[in-house]
């Protein structure tokens, strides 16, 4: 194994000596000098840290002092505003009592006030009441005495009408009797006509002519109907195979309009001759074409020696005339709004 050489340092001479203590000294001078520099830049910031100190604790007492003043204002007007806000709400209070007792005073007042008004009307109401009542009874009474003298009125009118009419029914039976006279004698002369003619056929025809044609024309022209003469007396009418459908007592015709009037010497009460001849009137309607009546007012009408009221009243209402025996003529009465029924 080599050894390792070593380099021997020669002794150092005194001057070498002198120059590292003087040296050192130097050296130990000048860190003295930066250490007091040193301590002496610490003391100088720890007097302008204590100086800094002293201020802040003087601007914090200086603080807390007007902090604590502030705080004692703060408190003295939060009780002075308490103690202002207490009076407000005393004064409150008292006003609120005040308008309490106020109201109970106006309400009492106002319900006595009620009860004295409710009370006057009550006893107004019972006056108004009790006079409506009066006056009720005051009207009942005159419409009671109203009504009893309108039923003596009726009573009085219908013994007036039942004895009139008893009047005409004797008055009737008059006429119908002088009239059964007239068709004794008008048969009689028919009769002897026939035998001078030879046949029976014409015999009714003759009666009609006798009884009812005499003013008939007249008549229907007094009311806005005007016809030459009359048409055909019993006219039949057939069917396509000759068979007779009805017949016709009376028939007028002109440019316009054609009236079938069926005779009866006195209309009977049931109505028969009422339905008979609406179908006489239906029948020439549907024979129109070929009788030459299209374009014409087909119109009906029931003659006869005596009407019964109800019978005369059907028959108006059936729409057709009714035209009655008067004296030796006949006539027609027209009610007011009466309107003949058309075919």
């Amino acid at each position: 194994m080599a050894s390792i050489a070593t380099t021997e340092r020669p002794p150092a001479t005194p001057e070498e000596i002198w120059e590292i203590l003087r040296e050192t000294a130097e050296q130990q001078k000048e860190n003295t000098r930066r250490w007091k520099e040193e301590i002496a830049l610490r003391e100088r910031e720890y007097a302008k840290w204590r100086e800094e100190d002293a201020l802040r604790r003087e601007e914090d007492a200086q603080r807390r002092k007007q902090e604590a003043e502030e705080d004692a204002r703060r408190r003295k007007q939060e009780a002075e505003e308490n103690a202002r806000r207490r009076k407000a709400e005393e004064r409150r209070r008292e006003e609120d009592a005040q308008r309490r007792k106020q109201e109970a005073e106006e309400d009492a007042q106002r319900r006595k006030r009620e009860a004295e008004e409710d009370a006057q009307r009550r006893k107004r109401e019972a006056e108004e009441n009790a006079l409506w009542r009066e006056a009720e009874e005051r009207r009942r009474k005159q419409e009671a005495e109203k009504e009893a003298l309108r039923r003596k009125q009726e009573a009085e009118e219908d013994a007036r009408r039942r004895k009139q009419e008893a009047e005409k029914e004797a008055q009737r039976d008059k006429e119908w009797k002088r009239l059964s006279e007239m068709f004794d004698k008008t048969s009689h002369r028919i009769k002897e006509n026939d035998k001078r003619v030879g046949g029976l056929g014409r015999s009714y025809g003759k009666l009609v002519e006798h009884l009812v044609g005499p003013g008939i024309i007249k008549r229907f022209g007094e009311h806005g109907y005007h016809f030459d003469d009359i048409k055909k007396q019993r006219y039949k009418l057939c069917d396509e195979n000759g068979n007779e459908e009805t017949e016709i007592d009376l028939l007028l015709e002109n440019a316009d309009t054609v009236i079938a009037v069926e005779v009866k010497s006195r209309p009977d009460r049931e109505g028969e001759y009422l339905g008979r001849h609406l179908l006489r009137v239906e029948i020439m309607r549907a024979h129109s074409k070929k009788e030459g009546w299209e374009g014409k007012r087909i119109l009906g009408a029931i003659a006869g020696a005596i009407f019964d009221t109800p019978v005369r009243n059907a028959t108006l209402k059936a729409g057709f005339f009714v035209i009655e025996q008067s004296g030796e003529t006949m006539q027609m009465s027209i009610p007011e709004g009466f309107k003949p029924r058309e075919w």
